[in-house]
């Protein structure tokens, strides 16, 4: 009997009578089931979101092919999915490459019950993976005060499962559920949020960001009085205090390579750890940034970049010696990442200012300056470049700079973002009020 991972297209081609042994299953005298109903896809960044009305005791399998408006169950050049529950995400998980952006695919399942034969499939649905960024809905509110980071990570009690963890102002923490319809994005529908009910942090004490450090195990959250919490559960924080940090300099920002941490700050404040409870000064900064407002910090491709006021960049491929540049701007945010086409590896750095400057690279060295004429608070690399900010202000440009910036509509037009974050290939923002937004 098959079981529930994905069974290669290989096997799909081995012979012609393996669609009927799929449909036949493995023995158990059970039965089959009725086509399914109301089977919506909704297309996404290379994944497509589908629902259907599921029936309890029914065993759903998920056919789809490339390229085509039709598709059967067993079907001898379509992939399958086997044992699918509504809604469902199908995306670059489920199979050995990604959904391609542009390209058709139609969908359709069947079911059964006790093991028996497949039943007829529901009416053929069909969706074209796209670019996300065009649309910003509205998501969840969580409370009243200003969140000001979001990071991506390891869910509550688990080893595998990942959940978002937003912060703010008066230490509110809130994460997604730790269960698979609530901590990640399942379909079309906003997160559902939940705050931590163990050990917080103090209503004293304003997050600024938050990151996960994967080879640490942990969640890392920065804010004022140079303060650094962390959790391995999100559930219960431990708070450092600045004489753990060495600074009563507000942190602004943090960022990880997975196993060390660079925390940056008020008057130039630059600090570091390998394993998030102690922290020290880097041996090396290029020149004096004492009256310097740091504000944002990224990594990626074995390069740190850090960015503030009065345009400055510094960059660092040891967290320990930094050289500092002068850009342009009055720079509040930093983010990177990477795509990969035909084996090609490109990286992208993006910095946005409280002024509407864009900083753009792909090397952290050499930068390209637009201005959006819009106040800008932070930026997420993905698909695209996005830079959000103040009164709703959303900005996409695509990664090769064809098309040059494009202003895009936010779900909550009087609202100010401070956070972003791409993951699951959504982009998910948190700002004032309790404000959040997504683009799938």
């Amino acid at each position: 009997m098959a079981n529930s991972m994905f069974l290669p297209r290989r096997r799909l081609l081995l012979t012609a009578t393996l669609s009927a042994a799929v449909l036949s299953a493995c023995g158990g005298g059970g039965s089959s089931s009725s086509a399914p109903t109301n089977v919506t896809a909704v297309a996404g960044d290379q994944q497509i979101f589908i629902t259907w009305d599921q029936a309890s005791g029914v065993e759903y399998w998920l056919w789809f092919n490339t390229g085509t408006t039709t598709v059967n169950p067993g079907d001898k050049t379509a992939s399958f999915k086997l044992s699918v529950g509504s809604p469902y995400l199908l995306n670059m998980d489920d199979r050995s490459a990604a959904l391609v952006n542009g390209t058709i695919y139609a969908l359709t399942l069947n079911g059964r019950t006790n093991g028996g034969p497949g039943g007829p499939g529901s009416t053929p649905v069909t969706a074209t993976p796209r670019l996300s960024g065009d649309n910003w809905p509205a998501g969840a509110t969580l409370g009243s005060k200003t969140l000001r980071g979001i990071a991506f990570g390891r869910a509550i009690g688990s080893s595998s499962n990942n959940s978002y963890v937003a912060v703010g102002d008066g230490g509110s923490i809130y994460n997604t559920p730790d269960t698979d319809a609530d901590r990640i994005y399942r379909s079309t529908s906003k997160l559902n949020w939940i705050t931590p009910t163990g050990t917080g942090v103090s209503s004293s004490i304003d997050l600024k960001a938050v990151v996960y450090a994967s080879g640490l195990g942990n969640y890392y959250a920065v804010g004022t009085g140079g303060n650094v919490v962390y959790s391995s559960d999100i559930n219960n924080w431990t708070t450092l205090g600045s004489s753990t940090t060495g600074t009563a300099n507000t942190f602004n920002a943090i960022a990880t390579n997975g196993s060390t941490l660079v925390a940056v700050g008020d008057n130039g404040t630059i600090r570091l750890s390998t394993n998030g409870t102690s922290w020290s000064t880097p041996t090396s900064i290029s020149q004096d940034i004492s009256g310097i407002t740091l504000r944002g910090v990224t990594y990626n491709n074995g390069i740190w970049v850090a960015v503030g006021s009065n345009g400055k960049v510094l960059t660092a491929t040891d967290v320990n010696t930094w050289t500092v540049s002068t850009q342009s701007g009055d720079l509040t945010s930093v983010s990177s990442g990477s795509q990969t086409v035909d084996s090609t590896t490109t990286y992208y750095y993006i910095a946005v200012g409280a002024d509407g400057t864009v900083l753009t690279s792909t090397d952290g060295a050499l930068w390209t300056s637009a201005s959006l004429g819009a106040t800008l608070y932070t930026a997420s690399v993905g698909s695209r470049l996005v830079a959000l900010g103040a009164n709703g202000a959303v900005y996409t440009r695509e990664l090769d700079g064809t098309g040059g910036w494009t202003q895009r509509t936010s779900g909550t037009p009087g609202a100010t973002m401070y956070g972003a974050i791409r993951a699951q290939n959504i982009y998910t923002a948190v700002g004032s009020g309790g404000s959040t937004i997504y683009s799938y």
